[in-house]
């Protein structure tokens, strides 16, 4: 799945004294102060600003070091500086970039646009496919404002036209995947340079080296509280490879 980390046991990192996370609350400011202290540890009462501080554009973009639940460790490409970031309740989050070919799996969710006859088969191969990490099964067509979701329809043959597939691979041979959505079974042929895009809030699916672009409030510099995270990946997606082996090199899809 999209949703499964890309990032390796001795990539995973953890805060020396770090303390799980406090649950996330909005509100006053005070609630946000006391997470943001809790989760980052006090320090010298001096070191603190009056009040939260806006994050310099200047170092709003770095490069992913390493990655734990609930918060990453960023290094920040204007001052060299390392930001432990945690991303604030209500928070923008994306991840974007491409995906390897072997991403193309059973049981992968994907989304991808097609040209169907009135007979509901693909007739153009398919240029694009997303992978948005989660979603719900459905068909969503521009064809007359027809619309329709959880494969729930009238009677009758759906209208030609391009419709937005969103499912569940379950099958693949060669350059052909079969997406099951109730009782419709769509087989998508793909164009041979087909664009595989990953577009998800999921952070786990980041790896060391990613770029990243931040925005957000801080109290003590070195530890972000986040309102927007962006996450670029630096090589295409890969699937999560067997436990105990190790991940495959990245090939360009």
């Amino acid at each position: 799945m999209v949703g499964r980390s890309r990032v390796s046991d001795r990539d995973r990192w953890s805060a020396s004294g770090g303390a799980a996370f406090p649950p996330r609350a909005g509100g006053a400011l005070v609630l946000v102060v006391v997470f943001a202290w809790g989760l980052f540890g006090a320090g010298p009462v001096a070191a603190q600003p009056a009040g939260p501080q806006r994050l310099d554009r200047a170092d709003s973009v770095g490069t992913l070091m390493a990655i734990a639940p609930g918060r990453l460790q960023v290094r920040l490409k204007n001052s060299g500086d390392t930001w432990i970031v945690a991303a604030a309740p209500g928070a923008t989050v994306e991840v974007t970039g491409t995906a390897a070919r072997e991403m193309l799996m059973p049981k992968q969710f994907v989304e991808c646009s097609v040209d169907l006859d009135e007979l509901g088969k693909v007739t153009q191969p398919v240029e694009k496919v997303i992978f948005p990490g989660s979603g719900t099964p459905g068909v969503t067509g521009n064809a007359s404002g027809f619309s329709e979701t959880k494969a729930k329809r009238p009677g009758g043959k759906r209208p030609p036209g391009t419709y937005l597939v969103s499912g569940f691979i379950k099958s693949v041979d060669g350059d052909r995947i079969v997406v099951q959505i109730g009782r419709d079974r769509f087989e998508i042929p793909l164009a041979p340079e087909a664009e595989l895009e990953v577009a998800t809030a999921n952070l786990a699916v980041a790896g060391i080296g990613d770029d990243v672009e931040l925005d957000g409030e801080y109290l003590q510099k070195g530890q972000l509280l986040a309102s927007s995270i962006k996450v670029t990946l630096v090589n295409p997606l890969m699937p999560q490879p067997p436990k105990g082996k190790g991940r495959r090199p990245a090939t360009p899809p």
